[in-house]
């Protein structure tokens, strides 16, 4: 596992050097080439922008792009070849908790619809199966998964502090491999480097990537170029209202929530009275605030998987708490008081803090987990209890800073990963809103 955590953070450092050293050898196997498509936002959804990785094509960059100015929607749809499926190299692999399967998103082919290939366990220790029987392997090592494919190319996904698992590394069976680098505490995808040096750096603002920079070598010389993304222009989507700001966003198809009501804005502005600071803005019915950047989904509440069966998302039974609408912002972090029991210290990881309540809103005989604590001190004030600010290690990047709220039935402490599915409570069954709310 170190090996793994040792090769980012090189690679870095390699990513940010002009001139690159060192070639592959002539004749190397030709991997093939994996074409993508990016949906853009801002135009009708038959319009996409080709692109192509060119492992293989060592004087070329890494990533070869149809047109000099990409579209909004690269961190969407940028994929690469699985097996004969497109794999979007910014989404993370998702665990199942209630059925004890991994999912891994995939981008539609000209066969297949979006969908996420499932892992199943083969009852041999550590081992998963695809359950479509495309032959995908998954080999559970803990904090590190790896998918091998049947012509033995390698995925790796390494946890990073947020508990999510992104790809770190892929290696094809020709010896050609890609390492992707993460920014801050593993949130933002920031660039990927290849073995021969050749990099692809994503420069952000608060709307997302606003630009693309890559070096590579061309006839013994160094070359760095950098594409721009196109300002967006207004959708020409289905518009569903997500939370918190008047914005109009596309809802998964796959979602089991269909619409952002105002039952549902009156919940998320309660939680962020009852949790942060003036400006604060709370997720708790399944959407992220409208106004997020690129970072993370829109909607991130239930949805339907290919074989019918209802899935948790991350925000199912859980909230996030933000500074501000754009999700960058600080503010003081609080719980209610009324607690009987508190950690001591924040977790070493991702800084949860756990507190027991013998009646906590509607509820009694409550344990409240909050993720991502920063500056943790208790301190009383009025009926709320500060006890630090947000943003917490695991919780903050250049573009992301949040903490992450849970629930639980019984003086729990906290949970491990396996036992917490059972034991949440929806935060909007615990602090219900009145009608001067609504």
């Amino acid at each position: 596992m170190l090996r793994i955590h040792a090769l980012v953070p090189l690679a870095f450092r390699l990513a940010t050097l002009l001139l690159f050293v060192g070639r592959l050898a002539a004749g190397a196997p030709v991997v093939p080439v994996a074409r993508g498509t990016i949906e853009d936002p801002g135009v009708a959804a038959a319009t996409i922008v080709d692109y192509k990785w060119n492992v293989s094509e060592k004087e070329a960059p890494l990533l070869g792009f149809a047109d000099e100015q990409l579209r909004r929607g690269l961190d969407r749809g940028l994929s690469y070849h699985l097996d004969q499926f497109r794999f979007p190299v910014f989404q993370a692999l998702a665990y199942d908790e209630e059925h004890s399967r991994y999912l891994l998103p995939l981008l539609a082919t000209e066969n297949t619809p979006n969908h996420s290939i499932e892992f199943a366990e083969t009852g041999v220790r550590n081992s998963y199966a695809s359950t479509d029987g495309a032959g995908i392997r998954l080999i559970d090592n803990d904090s590190m998964k790896t998918i091998r494919t049947s012509d033995g190319t390698k995925y790796i996904f390494v946890r990073y502090p947020d508990g999510e698992f992104r790809c770190a590394t892929i290696k094809e069976a020709s010896g050609d491999s890609l390492n992707f680098l993460y920014a801050a505490n593993g949130l933002i995808l920031h660039g990927i480097v290849d073995a021969s040096g050749r990099s692809v750096t994503f420069n952000y603002d608060t709307t997302g990537i606003r630009s693309v920079t890559q070096t590579w070598m061309a006839h013994s010389e160094g070359i760095t170029k950098t594409w721009s993304v196109a300002d967006p222009i207004k959708p020409i989507v289905t518009p569903v209202k997500y939370s918190h700001v008047n914005a109009l966003k596309a809802l998964p198809a796959n979602a089991v929530v269909r619409q952002y009501t105002s039952e549902m804005a009156a919940s998320d502005k309660l939680l962020a009275r009852i949790f942060g600071g003036p400006n604060a803005v709370a997720g708790a019915n399944g959407f992220e605030p409208a106004g997020l950047a690129a970072a993370y989904p829109f909607y991130r509440g239930d949805v339907i998987g290919d074989d019918g069966l209802e899935r948790r998302g991350h925000l199912s039974w859980a909230m996030h708490l933000y500074g501000s609408a754009d999700g960058t912002g600080d503010s003081a972090l609080y719980v209610p008081a009324g607690f009987t029991l508190h950690s001591a210290q924040p977790t070493p990881t991702d800084a949860a803090v756990t507190f027991y309540y013998p009646k906590l809103g509607t509820l009694s005989d409550i344990t409240l987990a909050v993720f991502h604590v920063a500056d943790f001190q208790i301190s009383y004030e009025g009926q709320r209890v500060r006890i630090g600010n947000l943003g917490g290690p695991g919780g903050s990047s250049l573009l992301y800073k949040h903490s992450h709220i849970e629930f639980y039935r019984g003086n729990t402490g906290l949970p491990s990963l396996a036992a917490r599915a059972a034991l949440r409570i929806d935060p909007t069954q615990v602090f219900q809103t009145q009608a001067d709310d609504q």
